[in-house]
């Protein structure tokens, strides 16, 4: 186990940082003493260096409900050409509450964001303010059928019964998944162990994922690529494989020039090339494209808590 002076003598924590990161995207509430077990560390070399990943925003740690558990029923994948700088286009895009994502990336398109509505018709409206957007020149929208892998991987719960302080307490995890139970109980109005208890069954019941989200371009040597595929026949046979490969991260059927829209985590680019060639030798896979995600504009997926009455 390495310790503090270890650390010192070592210099670089890369290899642990990244070890770290993993374990905080399997669970984003991982205590210091387990994180240090898990690693390999000493706690409190543990516990320094996960703050300086968050304190850096290297990593950011939040609550991710599945969108269909909440009412959020139409998304949308775009991509867009401009004719302003990149960054102020998607800075713009950004703003908009209704587009959780937002990245530079390389190809055809230099920006891809994504939208999330709770039906078509909202739908539509966002999508004409981002083509209203000054600098936007064209785009090209992906409608998603079927949201088979969202980020941390979120189940859907419909029908689980969400009250209003489980929604309280939901608003807070999805900006701050780490925030203490304390913390937590005295914003809600609710005592310590009520939060304690409703936050930890809200998790075994499959209605909020706690783990990190780590913005591109910050992730060491870490490398997210989007990747577009056309199929012959059923488009769920394939995608059944798709969901079982670690190295996927989010994937959609889809509704336009692609059937299926993913997106590969992987730990470099020649990891992410064998990725791809593992894809192409599927029989069902006519074509992909690809392309790399070079820094993330925005990734903020947390909703208005509605509850029904």
């Amino acid at each position: 186990m390495l310790t503090s002076r270890d650390e010192t003598r070592h210099g670089s924590l890369a290899g642990v940082d990244l070890q770290i990161l993993e374990e905080l995207r399997a669970d984003g509430r991982i205590t210091a003493n387990d994180l240090a077990d898990r690693v390999g560390v000493s706690r409190t070399a543990a516990a320094r260096r996960l703050g300086q990943l968050l304190d850096e925003d290297i990593v950011r740690v939040v609550g991710i409900v599945h969108p269909l558990t909440l009412g959020i029923r139409s998304l949308a994948h775009v991509s867009l050409t401009v004719d302003k700088p990149v960054r102020r286009v998607g800075e713009t895009l950004g703003a908009m509450p209704e587009v959780p994502f937002v990245s530079l990336a390389s190809g055809s398109f230099p920006l891809i964001a994504e939208v999330r509505a709770r039906d078509d018709a909202e739908l539509a409206a966002v999508l004409d303010r981002v083509r209203s957007v000054d600098g936007v020149l064209a785009t090209e929208t992906l409608y998603y059928t079927n949201l088979a892998v969202d980020v941390l991987r979120p189940a859907q719960a419909a029908d689980v019964e969400i009250d209003r302080v489980d929604a309280k307490i939901l608003s807070h995890l999805q900006f701050d998944g780490r925030m203490p139970f304390t913390t937590l109980a005295e914003k809600v109005g609710v005592s310590t162990g009520t939060a304690r208890t409703r936050v930890l069954r809200m998790i075994d019941n499959g209605v909020v994922r706690i783990g990190a989200i780590v913005r591109t371009g910050r992730r060491e040597s870490r490398i997210d690529v989007g990747v577009g595929i056309s199929l012959r026949g059923p488009v769920s046979q394939a995608g059944d494989l798709l969901v079982e490969m670690p190295e996927v991260r989010f994937l959609a059927e889809t509704l336009g020039r692609y059937d299926l829209l993913a997106t590969i985590d992987a730990n470099s680019l020649t990891d992410a090339v064998s990725v791809l060639d593992r894809l192409r030798a599927m029989r069902s896979v006519l074509r992909i494209d690809s392309w790399v995600h070079l820094d993330t504009v925005k990734e903020s997926y947390h909703y208005p808590m509605e509850v029904r009455p």
